[in-house]
């Protein structure tokens, strides 16, 4: 009886370590995913570049946002912000082929001809960029030389990480940064 006591004790004793200790893990994970998620919020928050152009600098996040749901594979996360991209190039005469190519990807019916839609976007972006010029920080032109049938496509990327919106989980980091547009 004695030694079933101990056994039970010793088991009770060893269970209550493990999930005090699984749980201080998971905290101390949980605390250095939250720190890992602020630090990257802040980094961009910090470096996120601007043209000299407020229309531009307002569609900027909604290209990211597509391109984001690119990656993801989101069709309809793509339309929403294809829509937002299409609203806010209307605001000045520079965006027309951006609007074109914002309508092309809303009007697209599957996340292929989405992706070729935003090779057009992302090439009439970086000319708007580019002739508008860079108030601050840096955009990085990215090249994934296998989209596009092979023929190769671009986009900006917000980082000199590469994760491709035109084959997602299928071909992460298929590309490289070719340049980066800066204040000159």
């Amino acid at each position: 009886m004695k030694t079933t006591f101990l056994n039970i004790g010793s088991t009770a004793l060893a269970a209550a370590f493990f999930l005090t200790s699984c749980q201080n893990a998971d905290q101390s994970s949980s605390d250095s995913a939250k720190k890992q998620t602020e630090v990257q919020q802040d980094e961009t928050a910090q470096t996120t570049p601007t043209t000299k152009r407020a229309e531009l600098n307002a569609l900027y996040p909604h290209y990211l946002h597509l391109q984001e749901a690119l990656v993801e594979g989101d069709v309809a996360q793509a339309k929403e912000a294809a829509l937002l991209i299409e609203e806010a190039s209307k605001l000045w005469d520079g965006g027309k082929g951006i609007q074109t190519a914002a309508g092309n990807i809303l009007s697209a019916t599957d996340l292929q001809k989405q992706r070729e839609a935003f090779a057009t976007l992302s090439d009439a972006l970086v000319a708007q960029i580019k002739a508008e010029g860079v108030a601050s920080g840096e955009f990085y032109l990215a090249h994934c030389p296998m989209a596009a049938n092979n023929d190769g496509a671009n986009w900006i990327s917000p980082s000199k990480n590469i994760r491709n919106p035109y084959f997602g989980e299928k071909m992460m980091t298929c590309g490289s940064i070719t340049e980066t547009i800066k204040k000159l």
